[in-house]
């Protein structure tokens, strides 16, 4: 059956749902597996002493309070976890993804699923934006 937000992402592909919908966490948060909470810089959790705004700096001062550090790329590397952020054309973030052990990557979107797919490029829209910037962490 098909999904409300498909239609909204042309280059998805292949994907498989792996949980029901929430508004429980959002794919910030989700993004460093943490699906306790929102991470959003205003009027939900946000890292104390990580920057505050909606530009990429702010959202990778916050997840280096995770221990993830600016990486050059998402391909697979065993005993490195993997994260990227998708950013707008004016540099403001708008979703993130993990990777995967099996090299997939999952993304909650919005208050709806979380699904694997197969590469960041999958969710390249305007909602989404472009994945620009990979993070890792030693898993």
């Amino acid at each position: 059956m098909s999904k409300p937000w498909e239609k909204k992402l042309p280059n998805l592909g292949i994907w498989i749902c792996r949980s029901k919908r929430t508004r429980d966490y959002n794919c910030f948060a989700f993004a460093i597996r943490d699906e306790t909470r929102r991470w959003e810089p205003y009027g939900y959790h946000w890292p104390e002493g990580a920057k505050k705004g909606y530009s990429a700096d702010c959202l990778i001062d916050a997840y280096r309070t995770e221990g993830f550090e600016v990486c050059a790329d998402g391909a697979l590397v065993e005993g490195r976890e993997k994260i990227v952020i998708y950013l707008n054309d004016q540099g403001g973030f708008l979703h993130a993804a993990r990777q995967e052990p099996n090299g997939n990557w999952k993304s909650k979107l919005g208050d709806e699923e979380d699904i694997e797919h197969q590469s960041p490029e999958s969710l390249i829209s305007d909602e989404y934006g472009k994945p620009r910037i990979f993070m890792e962490r030693a898993r």
